[in-house]
This record gives structure tokens, C-alpha cells and sequence, in this order.
């Protein structure tokens, strides 16, 4: 054996200092309200959480456990009924009463509360019993009746086999703190019953070279290793796509999963990061290679946030995430590593921000009041919080992952200038983001839901990003960018064929107060290139110009979506807005050359509830050159 799951520490500290019997109450209320009155049968099907988004504006519906056929937006409060949001109803309920078991678990083993192990138990012990009852079926709702008949990316419980994977995570977790109070012949259940079924069912999913597979593999390792199945074990460390193979193929050189979205990089880490801490529980060599990729996938992430812990959010992904969002999967691996490791140091780092969580709306892990994960007090509750060394960001290019970010005192610039193959890519390469300070000027929207409206017509748009977009098209090239000048202050990186033959060069480059953009198109093509640039619907905007109502000429791919276009009449060769937030002023210059012209448009936040101000500098012709420069005004 290796290390134990739960630290040495756990129970004295949790009821020795007030904050933490604070949350023991906490949660005590949490699983009351929940598990006496659990109750689910295999005959209710779950669908996809996708689903789970308003059309109107991309806000999450609320997820209310006594109202399993009504379902409220949590922005513009319009209620939906339709029975597939019934069925993503059930899986949240799922998903629910899994961690509430866990929960329920930690609640035991701080209190020794007898009923707390029992709630934990029975609703194992339920989905134990009756596994094999829940119908063999997948996100678009085809259904089997066989492991040999079913379509790829089937569930059980879950509306697809990646849920499921994470049920099976959460289920080991449990048993794990619970592990010396369980009786054989519970575990017996447990394992012939339902983990081995999981088997089956998720071995013949992991067939690539994905965020899914990995979640797959990570499952079926940490099922074998908490039961000692060498068949499972030996899947997930040496079948053909083996969790070692995605880590050393699906990672590039720069340590970022390779589909380009830091929402799916944390969301495989989490995966692989539990099969790597039974790994070390179990004594079992995860295997030097995949450890190092490991580590130093925890430390780029870091080196990759803003300085204000926010992250650049290109491709899909959901939006306003920060390190915060994150930190139990930190936590996780500094158990794992050790307090003195780099990790360890990193995890402190969060912990000492100021930082508010952004929670995750799908699959989201447990932390008490959106600040405390079970992670950090189950297995870091003894670390010294106050003793670590502040790890201060710097400039990066990421050329492999085609991202580069730029820092000084007060200006961050991010650029993403390509694209690694079309999974989950968003069609925006050269896209920018900017911050300045604490303040957001500019971010990427990421996505609402993938079943969202808005999703489809909006987040996913070209239009939506900064970057430029060719006769109200999107940009179909999904191949990496180059990288062509870097240093701390400025980045200048070229893309060829974003559109078939239209090439793209940007640079981007920050000094004191000011932040220069200066766009290249280049190409043998006449056409209307549009030049957009958001400004954060936080800011406001002013401007002293003549204005008319204007008319861009598309109807689709976004345009469709955008709320008022006013057009800049004038006859000078520049023009300045000024943004400003409560404590600072930017005036945005834009340089109006030879058939520019300039508009000013109202267009969709995420959620769409918020407006954004968006620059659109719109160029008939082959190869047009944008020039935009933003100075910082501070008040004094």
C-alpha cells in the first residue's frame, strides 16, 4: 500500500477549529434536505445536461429537486416543459444524490454520526442492486440491450458513458473514506454488481485519442485498483489508447490538452488526476513519463491564467472560469505530490488569491458555499496555508498550442493564433482577449450548452470573437498558426489559409499604458473583411461622433444576432472612443484608413442577457491593415 486516502489529520482538524464545524453544519443541512427522502428508479431515462439551456438567452435552467417537469431559466426566469428536460431533470437528480453519498460519507467520518454512513450506503447500495435494470442508452437517445449492440458513448444511469465515468470516480471516493467500516459482503455488491458492469460498458468506449477516452480509462483504473482487478487495471494503463498514450499523444510540447480549451484541459486532468492519487494509494507506478506530463500540466495552466486568475477562454468551454474554479483538482494532485512539490505550492497560491470561484453548470464538483472543496479538507487539511512561495505569472508563448500572453504592471494580452484539429475548436483563430489590472476589456464568451440556440448561432461564431471575418463567413481553417516574433511586450504570429487563400498576420503589443493591434489580412481576393473588436458589457463607452443607422449585409453566421449597428460618419483619419470602468479611463484610437469604415454595434454577451459594444471596421477590398490602440487613463 501507499499513502492512506484520508488525512492522518482529518478528524482533529475538522472539529478543532470553528470555521471547519461551520461547514460540517453546513453540509450536515445539505444531505438532511436530500438523501432521507432519495428515491429513483431505473425506468426514468436521463438525458444529456446539454439540453439544460435557455434558447432565449444561454442561461442555465435551474436544476429544482421538487420540480421534475418545470424547468426555469436562472436568467430571464421563462419556464420550459418538455420531456427531454425531464429526462437531464433525472440527471442532475443522479448526479445530486452521487455527491450528496460522498458528502455524506465526508459528514461520517468528521462526526462518526452513524446515520450519515447509512444514507451513504443505501444510495450506493441502490444503484448497486439495480445497475443492470437501467437501460443501455446514449446522449441522442438510442437505446441497447447489449454491451455488443450498443452505439459508442452509452450510459446506465447517465445520459453518456462520460457521466458515468465520473459516477464511478465519485462511488470509489466514497468507498474509500468509508473503506474500514464496509462489509465484504457490501463490497461484494458493489464490485460484481455495478463496477464490473461499468467495465463492460466503458472499455469499448475508449477508442481514442479524447477528453472522453481519458475519463474512461481513468474510471475503469481506479475501480481496478480500489478492488484489485488486475483486468481493469491492466486496461487502463496498457490497452491500445492507455491513459499513459493520451498523456504523452494528446498533450502537446507546451504541456495543454491538444483540442485547445482549458475547460476540457482541467476537465481531463480532473479524470486522470484521481487514477494518479490511487496510483500512489495503491502503490502502483504510474510511470515516470506520465507523471512529469502531469506536473507540468498543473504549472502551465497556472503560468496561462491572467493575472487576476481569470483564464483565457478560447473554443468551447463555459465562460468566466478562473483557477478558483478549478482548485480541487490542484488539490487533488498536491495530495498526491506532496505539500513541498510545485503543485503544492500552486494549490497555495489559489488558496491565498482573493479570487471568487466561477462555478462549473455541468458535472460540478462539490465545494461547500462555492469556496471549500471536499479535496482540500479531505486530503490537505493539515498543509501550512500561510508558508509558500508566490509564484508571480509571466509573459508566455505556448507555440505548440498556438497561444501566446503578453504581461507588464498592469496589461495582460492574450492571442490564440491556431488551432490543433477541429475538436471542440471554435472557428476564431487570431482571436484576442485583454485585461488590464482587475478590470476585463475584452474576453472570449467561450459557450453556453451545445443544445443551447444561441450556442450554435452565437458563441460559435467568428463574428462573436476578435478577429476578422471574410463576406459573413466563418473561418474554416482548423490548422495551427505560426508564431513569427515573441518577447515580453509583443507577440507577431501568422496564419495561412484561414479562409481558402486569404492569409492573416496580427501583431499585438503592450507598454506602459498603452495596448497596440495591428491586423494584416493578406490575399488575391475581393472582399468584405471585418474587423471586430468587444468591449466587456462591464464598460461603458463614449463618444462624441456623428452616427447613422447602418446596415452590414448578412444575415447569418451571427450577423443576424447583432442588436443595433449605427455607421460613423466622418471625414477624418482616425477616430477615439473613450471606455472607462469606475476607476479608469481608455481611450480606444482606431485608425480609419483608405476604404475603412467604421461601426459601432450592440451585440450578445454569454449569458445574452448582457449587451456588449463592439468595434466593426469593415474593408471592401484584398488586403486590408487594421490598426487599433487602447491607452490607459488612470484617475488619479
Amino acid at each position: 500500500m501507499g499513502m492512506k486516502y484520508v488525512n492522518d489529520r482529518f478528524y482533529e482538524r475538522m472539529n478543532g477549529e470553528d470555521r471547519n464545524r461551520e461547514l460540517i453544519q453546513e453540509m450536515k443541512r445539505e444531505v438532511d434536505e436530500f438523501l432521507p427522502y432519495f428515491s429513483d428508479s431505473p425506468d426514468r431515462l436521463s438525458r444529456w445536461g446539454h439540453y439544460y439551456f435557455c434558447d432565449d438567452d444561454g442561461g442555465r435552467l435551474i436544476f429544482d429537486i421538487n420540480s421534475p417537469d418545470r424547468h426555469r431559466c436562472e436568467v430571464c426566469k421563462k419556464v420550459y416543459e418538455s420531456e427531454i428536460l425531464d429526462g437531464v431533470w433525472v440527471y442532475f437528480y443522479r448526479n445530486k444524490a452521487v455527491i450528496m453519498a460522498l458528502v455524506s460519507a465526508f459528514v461520517y467520518k468528521a462526526t462518526k454520526e452513524k446515520k450519515y454512513f447509512d444514507y451513504s450506503v443505501s444510495v450506493m447500495e441502490y444503484y448497486a442492486r439495480h445497475y443492470k435494470e437501467f437501460l443501455l442508452h446514449n446522449k441522442e437517445n438510442l437505446t441497447a440491450d447489449s454491451y455488443d449492440a450498443m452505439p459508442w458513448g452509452c450510459g446506465r444511469m447517465m445520459p453518456q458513458g462520460l457521466n458515468e465515468s465520473i459516477v464511478a470516480i465519485r462511488f470509489v471516493q466514497t468507498i474509500e473514506i468509508l473503506r474500514d467500516e464496509l462489509s465484504p459482503e457490501f463490497l461484494d455488491l458493489v464490485y460484481h454488481n455495478m463496477f464490473r458492469e461499468m467495465y463492460y460498458l466503458l472499455a469499448p468506449q475508449a477508442t481514442r485519442i479524447h477528453n472522453i477516452s481519458c475519463w474512461n480509462l481513468s474510471a475503469i483504473g481506479v475501480m481496478g485498483l480500489a478492488f484489485r482487478d488486475q483486468e481493469m487495471i491492466d486496461f487502463a494503463f496498457n490497452s491500445e489508447f492507455n491513459v499513459r498514450k493520451q498523456l504523452e499523444t494528446g498533450v502537446t510540447k507546451d504541456f495543454f490538452w491538444y483540442e485547445g480549451s482549458i475547460h476540457y484541459n482541467f476537465f481531463l486532468l480532473e479524470g486522470i488526476t484521481y487514477l494518479f492519487l490511487f496510483s500512489k494509494d495503491y502503490g502502483y507506478a504510474f510511470g515516470k513519463t506520465g507523471t512529469e506530463i502531469l506536473q507540468n500540466m498543473f504549472v502551465q495552466a497556472y503560468n496561462y491564467a491572467f493575472d487576476n486568475q481569470f483564464l483565457p477562454n478560447p473554443n468551447d468551454g463555459w465562460p468566466n472560469l478562473n483557477l478558483r474554479t478549478f482548485s480541487y483538482i490542484y488539490h487533488t494532485a498536491a495530495r498526491a505530490m506532496g505539500e513541498d512539490s510545485p503543485i503544492g505550492n500552486l494549490v497555495k497560491n489559489i488558496e491565498a488569491s482573493d479570487s471568487v470561484r466561477t462555478p462549473l453548470p455541468l458535472s460540478e464538483p462539490y465545494y461547500c458555499k462555492n469556496s471549500v472543496c471536499l479535496e482540500q479538507l479531505l486530503f490537505n487539511i493539515d498543509f501550512d496555508y500561510e508558508k509558500f512561495t508566490p509564484v508571480k505569472q509571466q509573459s508566455n508563448n505556448f507555440p505548440e498550442s498556438n497561444y501566446a500572453i503578453l504581461r507588464n504592471a498592469k496589461w495582460n494580452g492574450f492571442m490564440k493564433y491556431g488551432l490543433n484539429g477541429k475538436s471542440h475548436a471554435h472557428p476564431d483563430i487570431m482571436n484576442v482577449e485583454l485585461m488590464y489590472g482587475n478590470h476585463r476589456i475584452s474576453r472570449d464568451l467561450s459557450n453556453a450548452g451545445y443544445r443551447s440556440r444561441l450556442c450554435n448561432e452565437w458563441h460559435r461564431k467568428t463574428l462573436s470573437h476578435n478577429t476578422v471575418c471574410w463576406n459573413g463567413m466563418d473561418i474554416t481553417s482548423v490548422s495551427p498558426g505560426e508564431c513569427l516574433h515573441y518577447d515580453k511586450n509583443k507577440v507577431t504570429a501568422a496564419a495561412r489559409d484561414v479562409y481558402e487563400g486569404v492569409n492573416y498576420t496580427r501583431t499585438i503589443q503592450i507598454s506602459e499604458n498603452t495596448f497596440t493591434d495591428d491586423f494584416w489580412v493578406k490575399s488575391g481576393i475581393n472582399g468584405i473583411f471585418d474587423y471586430v473588436f468587444h468591449l466587456e458589457s462591464a464598460l461603458s463607452l463614449e463618444y462624441d461622433l456623428d452616427l447613422e443607422d447602418g446596415n452590414l449585409g448578412f444575415e447569418k453566421n451571427g450577423y443576424q444576432h447583432i442588436l443595433e449597428t449605427k455607421r460613423v460618419k466622418t471625414k477624418e483619419n482616425h477616430v477615439v472612443l473613450r471606455a472607462g470602468a469606475e476607476d479608469v479611463k481608455w481611450s480606444i484610437w482606431i485608425d480609419l484608413a483608405e476604404g475603412h469604415q467604421l461601426y459601432l454595434l450592440k451585440t450578445l454577451d454569454n449569458p445574452v442577457n448582457q449587451r456588449r459594444n463592439t468595434i466593426l471596421l469593415r474593408n471592401t477590398g484584398t488586403s486590408p491593415h487594421y490598426h487599433l490602440k487602447i491607452m490607459a487613463e488612470e484617475k488619479q
